[in-house]
Order: structure tokens, then sequence, then C-alpha cells
């Protein structure tokens, strides 16, 4: 990875703890990236794809910085071509301009890029910076690119994310009064106009480089910094709490490697995604996946429940008689009263009657009703374990009670709303903040039809103190 180049975007002049768990992860570099040249910056656009390289777009003709190296333009891939090894369309011409363009975000009505500015041939300073661009989506066409009102040709801002609203835009800059080289931003868009960045903090930004940020949802951001390993680029996460920002997390093997990686996008579901790296020598784009079924809904656990209220809608007058009702459950036990509460031992068939009985004898005078009542635990996936915990305490997940009748289940799944992921009928684990969190306990049974395994889903909450 060229640090100078992607620092400055590709100035040419002047050059743990994992967020899901990994080892169901697979990384496979996307069949567009080429062993010639770099291929970085993914980011979801208009259902398909964007990224930045340097390749060349004509055999004979091909634009070239000091380093005789192609300008980086920025490319379409459409979702039909995503898993093909075919050409990918140059995006258009008012954001492929004459030096480096990109990275490229948005949030389908606003796009922001990067783009070096155009120095004057006989400027002194050869110093190619980095601005932002703003192009706003207007009756299905993108109007003529703005740029960003706080760049400066003194410094650079790069590596744009906005989000979902379009409201909130993140991105890397080296502007003075930052923590270190290179630090990550917030603007906000209020009024008709973007708010003059903030630098959002030393939980995140360290004395060295942070750049490529991510905004996942509004409250999780990803990003990469070389603080932490020997100044190669690692991937984190720091999810926004009470406010602030939380302690970073750094992502495990197969998304870091011992080289850099970089400029980090996922889904919704975190378990699909993009990311750079210069592990096989030039800069790549990586797809990620995971290995695990994907399980879309899950219900709320049906808890097991064994208690019963009888009452007869017969009675009879006993004014006269020497009887008293009994209840008599099938599973030796009774109780003398008319309308009954009784819990039983378990799933199984019980037969039950209420009787009259002869307080002399002792004998049943008269049977007033009797029915087999079927008592079953519901049918799907169960999950066994305390209902509280304390912090950093092993905890047993038990799925061995999981009824899927005659079913047979091929694998059983835990997804915790920590991004946790397990495998296996019994679990232990452990966690390291309080809170509620949401078990998901998902199973794969027979295959259909198609040969797919089916999938049933449930989750229940604990309290973590």
């Amino acid at each position: 990875m060229n640090i100078k180049a992607y620092i400055f975007v590709f100035s040419f002049i002047s050059i743990a703890i994992n967020a899901f768990s990994q080892q169901f992860i697979e990384v496979k570099s996307i069949r567009q990236s080429t062993r010639d040249y770099s291929e970085f910056g993914a980011n979801y656009f208009e259902d398909g794809i964007v990224y930045c390289s340097n390749k060349r777009d004509d055999i004979i003709i091909s634009r070239q910085g000091s380093e005789n190296q192609s300008f980086y333009n920025v490319y379409f891939i459409p979702p039909s071509k995503i898993s093909k090894k075919q050409n990918t369309e140059f995006l258009d011409a008012s954001i492929n301009k004459l030096y480096n363009d990109g990275p490229l975000t948005s949030n389908g009505s606003v796009l922001v890029f990067a783009r070096n500015y155009e120095k004057n041939k006989g400027a002194k300073d050869k110093t190619n910076t980095v601005g932002l661009f703003v192009s706003n989506k207007i009756n299905n066409t993108w109007s003529e690119p703005i740029p960003f009102p706080y760049n400066d040709e003194k410094y650079s801002l790069s590596y744009p994310s906005i989000n979902k609203e379009g409201n909130t835009l993140y991105f890397s800059s080296d502007m003075a009064g930052g923590f270190g080289e290179y630090d990550i931003y917030v603007s906000f868009f209020k009024d008709g106009k973007w708010s003059a960045p903030q630098n959002i903090g030393k939980s995140i930004n360290t004395s060295s480089k942070e750049i490529s940020p991510f905004i996942f949802q509004d409250n999780r951001l990803y990003f990469s910094s070389n603080n932490d390993s020997l100044n190669k680029f690692d991937v984190f996460y720091s999810d926004f709490i009470d406010n602030n920002w939380q302690t970073p997390f750094r992502l495990a093997d197969p998304i870091n490697s011992k080289d850099n990686d970089f400029a980090f996008i996922c889904d919704s579901t975190t378990e699909n995604g993009y990311f750079t790296s210069d592990r096989k020598g030039s800069d790549d784009i990586f797809k990620f996946f995971s290995t695990l079924p994907a399980f879309e809904t899950c219900d709320s656990m049906l808890e097991k429940n064994y208690c019963f209220h009888f009452a007869e809608g017969k009675t009879v007058d006993l004014d006269t008689i020497p009887v008293i009702y009994e209840w008599d459950f099938g599973d030796s036990t009774k109780e003398k009263t008319f309308e009954a509460d009784h819990c039983f031992p378990g799933p199984g068939s019980y037969n039950v009657s209420l009787n009259m009985i002869d307080t002399i004898t002792g004998d049943i005078y008269k049977m007033i009703a009797s029915y087999l009542l079927s008592v079953d635990d519901p049918i799907g996936p169960y999950i066994v374990c305390a209902e509280n915990a304390k912090v950093n305490s092993a905890i047993e997940f038990d799925a061995s009670q999981t009824n899927m009748s005659e079913n047979k289940i091929d694998q059983y799944v835990w997804l915790f709303s920590d991004d946790k992921k397990f495998v296996g009928q019994k679990i232990i684990r452990s966690f390291e903040k309080p809170g509620v969190y949401r078990i998901n306990l998902g199973v794969t049974f027979d295959k259909d039809e198609s040969g797919t395994y089916q999938k049933k889903c449930v989750f229940k909450d604990i309290v973590v103190e």
C-alpha cells in the first residue's frame, strides 16, 4: 500500500475483540481486482458498488502522474456484474476529471467524493492536496459537483462516508488542530448547509493516522488506523453509546492481516461487505461473507408451559349429598376443589377427571368429566440459560431441549446482539459490559425439495449486571 497516495487520495507529487465471530467469515478478492494495478475504496452505490482504480483506460493513452502511474478514476460495478469478471463502467464524467478521483460515498440522493485540486503548472507548491465535492440527485440526474464548503488547499479531506439520511458526513483529514497525522471528522447538514467539521475525539483519533471511516446505522463507526500494528493499517470499530464513542475494537482475521487493511464497508447484517488490502502485493478489493446460515427473522421464544387452570361447566347441587369435588390430574396428584390450578411435571398424556367423592366412604360418587390431556413442548428452538448474569462471568447456553418434532437438526447457531456468534448445542461465554443482550438461537434441519436446509430461529433476552 502506498501510504502517501492513499492518505492524500493519491497525491502523486508529495507523496482484540471482533465485531463478529470471524471464524465464520471467508474473504475472496473480487473479480475486478488486477495484478498490475491498484483497486481500493469500494462503496455501495445504486444497488451496485463503486471503487477506485488506476488501471489504464486506453491501450495507447493513459493519464499519468509524476510516479508514472495512471491517475485514479471511479468505476461502477452494476449488480449483475459484481460476481462476474466483466468490464466495469466508467462513472460519470462530472466525477472523473483530469487528476485523481475517489473514493465516493452516497445515500442515493446525496453523493460526496474526493478529488485532487488542479494545480497551476507554475505553482511553487507542488503538493496536490485533496478536497471533497458534493452532488445532489435532482429529477433522477446528479447535479454538477460543488466543493465542500470547508475545503482548503492547505490540507486534505478524504475518505467520505455519509449516513443513510444524508445529513451526517464523516471523513479523514490532516487539517490543523487534530490529535495525529490524520484524524476523522464529522459535519452535519442543518438549515441547508454543512456545519463546520468537528473532530470526533481522542477515543478514536490517535497520534497516528485514522482513515476510511464507514458509518453504520448511525451508532457504529468502522475505520482504519495504523496506531497499533507497526505502521500497517488495521480495521477497527467503535460504538456510539451515551453520546460518546467507545474504545475501538480491532477486527480479527481474516478481515485484518499482517498487511494494510482499510476501506471496510458492510451490509445491514455486518456479515457481508468489502474491504481493501495489499496482502497480495498490490491494493485489491476483497469481499467477505459469512459461512453461517442467515436467519432473516427470529420469533420470540415460547416458554414451556405445563401449568393449566381447570374448571368444569357442569355442576351438581351438593346441599343434600355428603360429597365434595375432586380433580384427579392423572399424574398421581389430586385436589379437592371445583376449580383448580395445576402444573404437570413435564410433557405427556394425562387422564384428567373431575369426580364427586362421597365424604363418608371416600369412594367416587359420580364422575362429572373425564378427558385425555396432551401436554406438549413448544415446537422450535429452545434456549435454556440464566435470566440474569454478572459481567465477565461464564454463562452456559443450552439448546438441548429444542423440539423440532420429527425433523433432524443439522446445526445450532447462536447469534448474540453484541455480534458474537457460536455453533453447537451447548456453548459457554461471558459478557464484558452490563446491559440487556438479545440471544438468537437458529437451527437448520431437514432439507426441502430444492436441497436447501430449512431454518427456524427464536430469541430471548438476558440481563447482565
